[in-house]
């Protein structure tokens, strides 16, 4: 009996212990997390695209992120900083970076960002990015970019209030009127679209964004420029 009863008494300690080793698994997991949450809240993207006649053009991607992940180790693979924003445009085909940059907004957030001319911009797609322009006839064309979101719905709540006042945006100007847009006009032939991240995060979101313009006659003197950059 005192066996037993010694043996219940072990058990019952190493019950305790395993409890308050799983809690502070738990903790920690907890606290981490969180870390990766609030690493994560201050990231606004900005794209701008400048669209040619013949369809090449020249963009810029600007990020705005919190300075643990511009300094996170390669090994995270997580960093957005000069190099990684350069590499990821870099290796698409038709693609060529120009330059790239940073400067800290405040002590906790950096903005990096990197410049680039493309022969295409549906080469700039990638698994989460679409871009088309489709030629409607009459010197019409469609410009189309479809964004594609994942999120999970049971942190909605969280991530909205973490994310709130915070929007990303993309800019367009084409190279002439344009007729329509879902966006906003800003000028004759330049669209925005701005993506406030509280309406978006935590959800499933599959966002298009359209523009309808005119593409007028080639002036004499554009003509030459063109032909003059074909040369070089």
């Amino acid at each position: 009996m005192k066996y037993i009863k010694k043996r219940k008494s072990i058990d019952t300690a190493n019950s305790i212990k395993e409890r308050n080793l799983s809690k502070e698994v738990l903790i920690r997991l907890l606290v981490f997390f969180i870390a990766i949450a609030l690493s994560n809240s201050c990231i606004e993207i900005h794209a701008k695209f400048k669209i040619n006649r013949d369809g090449t053009g020249y963009g810029k991607i600007v990020y705005v992120v919190n300075r643990g992940i511009y300094s996170a180790p390669d090994e995270q693979n997580i960093a957005i900083n000069e190099d990684k924003l350069a590499e990821s445009i870099a290796k698409r085909e038709g693609v060529k970076v120009i330059k790239t940059g940073s400067s800290w907004e405040n002590e906790n957030t950096v903005r990096v960002w990197v410049e680039f001319e493309f022969k295409d911009i549906s080469r700039l797609s990638d698994s989460f990015s679409k871009y088309y322009i489709e030629d409607l006839g009459n010197g019409k064309k469609e410009f189309r970019a479809y964004y594609k979101l994942r999120g999970e719905l049971h942190k909605r709540e969280l991530l909205k209030s973490m994310f709130k006042d915070l929007s990303s945006s993309l800019e367009v100007e084409f190279p002439g009127k344009v007729i329509s847009t879902n966006g906003k006009k800003i000028g004759s032939n330049k669209v925005v679209w701005n993506i406030p991240a509280e309406e978006y995060v935590g959800r499933d979101v599959d966002l298009q964004f359209i523009a309808q313009f005119e593409v007028g006659k080639e002036g004499l003197i554009q003509k030459i420029k063109n032909k003059i950059k074909s040369i070089l």
